[in-house]
């Protein structure tokens, strides 16, 4: 909608939590509390111009097994993450980024067996593009199960192992080159 009201939290207030760098993986507690503490909600149209805040985006990496869920995206590019902004809506909610992270993943795709969901970093890129106004909280949801994406006609997505996601790194997009990068390859013995 015209109005969609976002989720942001002052720019200058949050970097001066986070080290340099683009990904964070320390303090992530501290840093989910500060934004639950001091966020406000912005109309999406002013937030993506507006260098003053951040808007903050849960990105929801899944894994199962040994492999990680891989979404084809527009231009051919592929995502490891599921994510979207935070609404007004969420408010209501104890924990509004939690509660926009599962309608935002209730949207994508299909989930059942889910074993556990953590917060393993936060991606604060500064490069320029549509990721200066944006902060990723990056959660990795385990599951045994299916995982189905609902809008099957503009993609189906397919689970592949960190050497194969290694394969294709130059059609992912940025936020999943560093998931890549940072949390699975680390992990990936």
């Amino acid at each position: 909608t015209a109005m969609e009201q976002v989720l942001v939290v002052n720019r200058a207030a949050l970097e001066a939590r986070l080290g340099p760098g683009p990904f964070l993986s320390q303090n992530l507690e501290t840093i989910r509390q500060f934004i639950l503490d001091h966020h406000t909600f912005l109309p999406r149209e002013q937030a993506e111009y507006d260098n003053t805040v951040r808007q903050i985006i849960p990105y929801v990496i899944l894994r199962r097994g040994r492999h990680y869920f891989l979404l084809p995206r527009l231009h051919e590019k592929l995502s490891l993450g599921v994510g979207g902004h935070i609404n007004p809506t969420e408010e209501a909610d104890d924990d509004p980024i939690a509660a926009g992270l599962w309608r935002e993943l209730s949207e994508e795709v299909t989930l059942s067996q889910i074993t556990s969901l953590t917060c393993v970093g936060l991606i604060n890129e500064t490069t320029g593009g549509v990721s200066d106004y944006h902060t990723a909280l990056v959660y990795l949801l385990e599951t045994t199960g299916e995982v189905t994406v609902r809008e099957t006609e503009k993609m189906s997505g397919s689970w592949a192992s960190p050497q194969e996601l290694s394969a294709v790194f130059d059609r992912l997009e940025t936020w999943s080159q560093i998931v890549l990068e940072e949390v699975i390859s680390p992990n990936a013995v």
